[in-house]
């Protein structure tokens, strides 16, 4: 050991030497990062990194060697042949690549593959070192310590695989930092070790020619070129790298999204089961409903008809006088409850039946002005009892509808019915009819108590009735305009509600064009 330290700092310029050691550990760092991106690659493009880890592993090595030769004092000018030099560059990157190559292909076998690929380039170095020293050419004899020699090929092996078997660990960065501090020091002992083995005896009778280029000049050259070298194979380490980082991150975060998609669509096709069992529990509700109320139909509308029947028959003495002023309103009364009764039920029928899907439209071309006077003479006693003013004023144009007639006055009989009932002495309620832009507008106005905008939505629901204790004063149901505007959306229609509280009502029935009469009747919509 002091043999080889004495022959570092007496005969080389130490300049050279910290020159050569800083080239090799940046040689060292680089070839591990490009191993590195190769044992990162599951393809082939593992090989290439290789190859580049090679490349890069030998030159810096080479140039290393070059380096500390430059560094070298013999007292005596020294040339180099240029075929052995050329040769011992080429074994280095040769021998490196190989190296690589057998720790990285066999990297399954724990430690083996890479202490085996790690000896492979420790022998490189020493391959590479002795050939460059046969290169020398001097007006001297070499004389070799062969003992020396054996143990400078055995510490280039040795710590080489070393060095490999530590960065084979994958550890992280201080790992590969601490394996390239290994090689290094794989190389610079080998290379000293192997120079310390050396000694030149002068022989005149040995021409060589003269010495034409500046040791420090040329070794800068070379470290030059070596640097520009393993810079680019570091840069592109890096490079690569950064963009297989990218796209591990976002191939997790598609996973994730994948998952994500994955649970979301689960709980969506859970939800559409659950949707599903609900609609199909609604729907033998609403068959269960609709057979209930077909059945209670017969069984209510027999009693009351019979009822409704027997009373006008005793109210009007067919069969006798039935005594006394009291017992013709009491007769009056059943008959009114019963009619009453039996509105409810209808109502309640048609509802069911269009939220069945079973109600079914039977149309014609009726007299618009026609149907709203009939509509008028039905509430006008009732009217007439309140001191209120009946009016209609139907276009021309719009006169003639193709539609159902029954379900049509039922809607007008509803809305103008409500619009009398809420409606105080001295008011006015009128049907008016107009050709808009989308069809025909029949509008049913009044100037009752009005309704608050909070509440239209209220009244529009089934059962439904507005919070006031003067529309509390009447009969009602709620069913009125709920039915209204299922038989105006089984016209293919709308029914919307305008009202101001205190001022008045405007109920509005818009139906499309189609059932214009001028459109024709085989244009109507069921």
């Amino acid at each position: 050991m002091l043999h080889v330290l004495g022959c570092i700092t007496q005969q080389h310029d130490l300049r050279l030497v910290v020159l050569a050691g800083g080239l090799c550990l940046f040689a060292c760092v680089t070839a591990i990062s490009l191993l590195s991106r190769a044992r990162a690659s599951e393809d082939r493009n593992g090989n290439v990194w290789i190859a580049a880890a090679g490349f890069v592993a030998g030159t810096g090595i080479w140039c290393t060697h070059f380096v500390a030769m430059l560094a070298y004092r013999v007292g005596f000018p020294v040339s180099y042949d240029p075929t052995l030099t050329i040769l011992s560059a080429m074994i280095a990157v040769l021998l490196c690549s190989a190296g690589f190559s057998l720790a990285w292909n066999w990297r399954g076998r724990g430690l083996a593959g890479p202490g085996l690929g790690g000896a492979v380039a420790g022998a490189a170095i020493g391959t590479m070192h002795y050939v460059g020293m046969a290169a020398v050419r001097a007006p001297a004899v070499a004389l070799w310590d062969w003992p020396t020699v054996a143990a400078s090929l055995a510490i280039g092996i040795v710590a080489m695989a070393s060095g490999l078997m530590v960065v084979a660990q994958r550890r992280g960065w201080r790992t590969d930092m601490g394996g390239a501090v290994i090689c290094t020091l794989a190389v610079c002992s080998m290379h000293f070790t192997g120079m310390s083995a050396v000694t030149f005896r002068p022989d005149p009778t040995i021409i060589v020619p003269a010495r034409m280029f500046d040791p420090l000049l040329m070794a800068l050259t070379v470290t030059g070129v070596a640097v520009v070298i393993m810079v680019l194979g570091l840069v592109g380490s890096l490079v690569d790298s950064h963009l297989s980082d990218r796209a591990h991150a976002e191939a997790v975060r598609l996973r994730l999204h994948v998952a994500e998609l994955e649970a979301t669509k689960r709980q969506l096709e859970h939800t559409s089961d659950s949707l599903r069992h609900a609609l199909e529990a609604a729907d033998a509700a609403i068959k269960a409903k609709s057979a209930f109320l077909a059945a209670m139909s017969h069984e209510l509308r027999t009693p009351l008809n019979a009822v409704i029947g027997f009373s006008e028959m005793l109210s009007l003495e067919t069969f006798g006088s039935v005594g006394g002023i009291r017992n013709k309103e009491y007769l009056n009364d059943i008959n009114g409850s019963g009619r009453h009764l039996l509105a409810l039920i209808n109502d309640i029928l048609d509802i069911a039946r269009i939220e069945a899907g079973h109600a079914e439209l039977h149309e014609e071309v009726i007299d618009l002005k026609v149907l709203a006077r009939q509509t008028l003479v039905m509430v006008r006693p009732q009217a007439e009892a309140e001191g209120i003013r009946l009016a209609e004023d139907i276009d021309a144009d719009v006169k003639s509808l193709y539609v159902d007639e029954r379900r049509l006055k039922q809607v007008l009989i509803n809305l103008v019915g409500n619009a009398v009932k809420f409606t105080m002495a001295g008011g006015e309620v009128g049907i008016t009819a107009r050709r808009v832009a989308d069809g025909v507008a029949i509008a049913v106005s009044d100037t009752g108590i009005g309704i608050a905008e909070q509440d239209i939505p209220r009244v529009m629901s089934q059962f439904g009735q507005i919070d006031s204790s003067l529309a509390r004063q009447y009969q009602g149901t709620g069913l009125g305009l709920p039915l209204a505007k299922q038989l105006t959306e089984l016209h293919g229609g709308t029914l919307t509600i305008e009202s101001v509280l205190g001022a008045g009502t405007t109920v509005t029935v818009t139906l499309p064009a189609a059932r214009i009469r001028s459109a024709g009747p085989q244009s109507a919509v069921a």
